[in-house]
């Protein structure tokens, strides 16, 4: 049998660890309406992310996300499931599947799903500032 002060050190040992990871099944994660009426998981709030703000993206077919920019925020695009397509500017550029777009502040983009199956996009930002996207009006 363990003595008390080694079973209080592994009990700590393991809150601890709790505290510094946590872990999500995308399957499990209630999907919500972003301002372009698209489907997303926002990642941010449900593992409580203080250093990124993190979602991800369900595009159906014929959806795309609102045309923005972001004054402060760098943006990491990882397209999970596609091939995706991502409008920057003016340009409308394939993204083919499991690739990965930097984009900096200032620069529009939106997410275009012009095929006939789900896209799915992993999208984290940094810093972590709230209501930093603005719509591109044309």
């Amino acid at each position: 049998m363990q003595s008390l002060p080694k079973l209080l050190y592994q009990i700590t040992k393991y809150v601890i660890h709790m505290t510094e990871y946590a872990i999500i099944s995308l399957d499990d994660v209630q999907k919500t309406p972003g301002k372009s009426g698209t489907p997303r998981a926002v990642l941010t709030d449900i593992l409580n992310l203080q250093q990124t703000r993190s979602s991800v993206w369900y595009l159906s077919p014929g959806q795309q996300t609102t045309f923005h920019t972001h004054a402060k925020q760098e943006e990491l695009y990882f397209q999970i499931q596609g091939p995706g397509q991502m409008r920057i500017h003016d340009d409308l550029i394939d993204v083919p599947e499991r690739s990965v777009i930097k984009m900096p502040p200032g620069t529009p983009r939106c997410l275009l799903n012009n095929s006939k199956k789900e896209h799915i996009w992993l999208v984290i930002g940094s810093p972590p500032v709230k209501n930093d996207g603005r719509p591109v009006i044309n």
